[in-house]
């Protein structure tokens, strides 16, 4: 509330208005100022006698601000309408304008008698201000005459007026104000969504060449797995061609016994196709089994490869999902 001027609730022309509706229809003066005083509409019915001659007066002027600024701070202080006399001998009234208690304003006015004028004291006024006496006194006998009561009631209206009219402009103000932050809340949370639905598009995009990876890899794996089945099938024929050779050597061997001395040179040649046909044996043994192990790791990279490839889509499906639902939130 400290920060909400009158002018926030309520324009200027709408103040306009009231003020010169009711200077209207009861003929008294009227205005409307800020919580400091400050005039924000311009003065209703005002009559000579203040405005083209007391308040012209340099002294005049000061005691006129002076009681404006002491009926305003009245009315502040206690919340209600009150009438009082001014310097000049006039009654003047203030009517606060409130919101939620606090001060934001007032209407100002009057600047009326409440009984015929006694002009030797108005006379003595002019003579104190420096001004022109007869041309004061025939300002003076054209102030409107106006029962006190009347100017309290009339306040007291201006009071009631301003009371609803605040209150009604505070709501529409507090509505106005709410659906600001809700706008700016919706630009926020779509610039949000947009955010978010980049960020979805591009790892939808990132998940799919990952995707395109994950193939190209199961594609190797199962060459891999091809390759070690087809190493395999060479494995056994060099088992089988050390197998043959171990057996061309023990044939040579007997052969070579029965020869005798003349097959011993013989006999060494078979010894070494047996020694070579276990070294034969033994490589293939060992590469057999280095293949069984490479086997398992290509079928383990296979399957954890189709696994994987199962989980992107899993993530691309769920991704567009998130997506649709966040276009949703925009509709």
């Amino acid at each position: 509330m400290a920060s909400i001027k009158l002018t926030d609730l309520i324009d200027v022309s709408v103040l306009q208005e009231i003020q010169d509706g009711f200077a209207d229809v009861t003929g008294m003066a009227a205005l409307t100022t800020d919580a400091d005083g400050n005039p924000v509409t311009k003065g209703s019915n005002f009559t000579d006698f203040c405005m083209k001659y007391t308040r012209q007066s340099k002294l005049g002027c000061e005691r006129c601000e002076k009681c404006d600024k002491q009926g305003g701070e009245a009315t502040h202080r206690t919340g209600k309408a009150s009438a009082y006399v001014c310097h000049g001998g006039l009654m003047d009234f203030a009517a606060p304008i409130m919101v939620n208690g606090e001060f934001i304003g007032s209407f100002i006015g009057g600047q009326v008698l409440t009984e015929p004028a006694d002009e030797a004291k108005f006379r003595r006024i002019a003579k104190e201000l420096g001004i022109n006496e007869d041309e004061y006194i025939a300002a003076l006998r054209k102030v409107q005459i106006v029962p006190k009561r009347k100017v309290e009631a009339a306040a007291k209206f201006l009071h009631t007026i301003a009371k609803n009219i605040s209150s009604m402009a505070y709501t529409n103000y507090t509505a106005n104000q709410r659906n600001d932050s809700l706008a700016q809340n919706i630009d926020v949370a779509n610039r949000t969504i947009d955010r978010v639905n980049e960020i979805s598009e591009r790892s939808i995009k990132a998940i799919s060449q990952m995707e395109n990876k994950f193939m190209e890899l199961s594609q190797i794996a199962d060459k891999c797995v091809d390759e070690v089945k087809a190493t395999n099938e060479t494995v056994k024929v060099i088992k089988d061609i050390a197998l043959n050779t171990r057996i061309l050597g023990f044939n040579a061997s007997i052969e070579a016994s029965k020869a005798k001395e003349s097959g011993k040179g013989f006999g060494v040649i078979a010894q070494e196709v047996r020694t070579l046909a276990d070294t034969s044996k033994n490589s293939a043994d060992k590469i057999e089994s280095k293949m069984k192990s490479i086997s398992s790791f290509a079928q383990q990279i296979d399957t954890s490869t189709k696994d994987a490839k199962e989980l992107v889509e899993c993530s691309i499906r769920d991704m567009k999902e998130l997506q649709e639902v966040i276009n949703s939130l925009k509709k």
